[in-house]
């Protein structure tokens, strides 16, 4: 199954915060016209299309053959024999993410609310703590935001890999 990289209610914020600062002002300074806000306007503008890139064209493809990460400038895959573990990652804020096994942390009754799925092919964490939003993967590892319904579809293909 095909998901966005961000769930729903992530990408509906993205977008209210992209349109609301980076678009209006962007508006506004393009309306004032002198060269100096033209410039805040471009970066504005560049700002708008990055969050805009992000939230409409980032996927990640959960099936058969693994795992698949696809933008329309990267793409990396993981198979599912690669796969040595699936964390859940839970970062409060300005906080170093910590890492939890996926199933002992819905088997323990709680959710998933907003954290990220991380599928790693090594023992190896990534080494940016922001990487959910700035480097979605990496040479050993593919990470999606949690939605509800998303770990059945992991264990279905997980398991059948490691049994």
């Amino acid at each position: 199954m095909i998901y966005n990289y961000y769930n729903s209610s992530s990408r509906i914020t993205l977008l209210i915060m992209c349109l609301g600062p980076f678009l209006s002002m962007a508006i506004f300074f393009i309306f004032l016209g002198n060269t100096l806000m033209l410039c805040f306007a471009a970066v504005l503008l560049f700002l708008f299309f990055v969050f805009l890139y992000k939230i409409m064209f980032i996927k990640v493809t959960i099936d058969e053959k693994g795992i698949l990460y696809k933008s329309y400038f990267k793409e990396k895959r993981l198979i599912w024999p690669e796969v040595k573990d699936v964390l859940l990652v839970v970062r409060e804020r300005r906080s170093i993410p910590d890492y939890y096994n996926l199933r002992e942390w819905l088997s323990s009754g709680r959710s998933g609310k907003s954290n990220f799925i991380l599928f790693r092919s090594s023992n190896e964490f990534p080494s940016n703590s922001m990487f959910m939003f700035s480097a979605p993967f990496g040479d050993n590892y593919i990470s999606v935001q949690y939605r509800k319904g998303l770990e059945k579809e992991i264990w279905q293909y997980f398991e059948e890999s490691i049994g």
